[in-house]
C-alpha cells in the first residue's frame, strides 16, 4: 500500500510509532553517552592516581640516594649539599623523569 491508499487513522498511527522509536532511540542514545562519560572519567581518575603513585615512588628513591650520598660523603644535617651532591641530585631527577616519562 502507498501512502496515499492509506486512510487518515493509519496514517497517524504509522507516525506516532515513527515518532515513539526516534525518541526512544534518542534516549538510548543520551543514556550511552553518559555512562561513556562516567567510564571515562573514572578510567582518568584511575590514570592520575597511579602516576601520582609512580611520582611518589620516583621522589622517594631520589631523597634515599641523596641521604645516601650525604652520608658517604659526612655531612651533617644543617649544612648544604656539596657541588657534586648537587649535580648528581639534577641528574637523579632528569633521570627519574625519563623513567616516569617512559623513554629511559
Amino acid at each position: 500500500m502507498t501512502i496515499q491508499q492509506l486512510t487518515t487513522t493509519e496514517r497517524l498511527a504509522k507516525a506516532r510509532e515513527a515518532a515513539k522509536s526516534k525518541r526512544e532511540k534518542k534516549a538510548a542514545a543520551i543514556l550511552a553517552r553518559a555512562n561513556g562519560k562516567i567510564i571515562a572519567a573514572e578510567k582518568r581518575a584511575q590514570a592520575r592516581e597511579e602516576l601520582e603513585i609512580l611520582f611518589e615512588q620516583e621522589r622517594a628513591l631520589v631523597l634515599e640516594k641523596i641521604a645516601r650520598a650525604r652520608k658517604a660523603l659526612g655531612v651533617r644535617k644543617n649544612e648544604d649539599n656539596p657541588i657534586g651532591i648537587t649535580r648528581l641530585i639534577e641528574q637523579w631527577k632528569m633521570e627519574s623523569f625519563l623513567r616516569i616519562s617512559g623513554i629511559y
